[in-house]
């Protein structure tokens, strides 16, 4: 049985292009059509600072939600590049849940499957992997300060 988790989690943090020990699944073709789809979601982390930009005090938080990818195209660099959007509610430290609705941009490479997501505004937000087929995602945060996982992208 070969390890998928293994690959999903080296893909988040690693650098490396390349997984000798299961080099045979680990290639990746994504379309364009793979990823216009709305994804819904679950995440929990910490804040280990008060974060500014989305109103939020140090402390534990979790969200539920959607992304939405609204474009998509092929870069003919090995790329697919598109826009996006997050709609989700948080419950914060402080007890107070609010909801969000960001737009932002991405690029994924089409053949290691891995990708980064962005908000207007804020900036580089996290780190994908597309696992399934591109039917599920595994993500983890970008942004500085925020211990944070998506464990749980699934297409709708």
């Amino acid at each position: 049985m070969k390890n998928i988790s293994f690959m999903a989690a080296g893909a988040l943090f690693a650098s490396a292009t390349s997984y000798a020990a299961n080099a045979e699944t680990a290639t990746c073709n994504l379309h364009p059509a793979d990823l216009l789809a709305t994804f819904g979601y679950a995440a929990s982390g910490q804040a280990l600072k008060n974060i500014t930009e989305l109103n939020l005090p140090a402390g534990p938080f979790s969200e539920i939600g959607t992304a939405t990818v609204l474009t998509v195209n092929d870069d003919g660099h090995g790329n697919l590049v598109g826009t996006w959007s997050s709609k989700f509610q948080q419950n914060d430290s402080s007890g107070i849940g609010k909801a969000f609705t960001i737009p932002g941009k991405f690029t994924v490479i089409k053949t290691d499957c891995r990708g980064d997501f962005s908000w207007n505004g804020v900036g580089l937000v996290f780190h994908v992997v597309f696992v399934n087929g591109a039917r599920e995602f595994r993500a983890a945060s970008a942004l500085p300060g925020i211990i944070l996982s998506y464990t749980s992208g699934k297409k709708l």
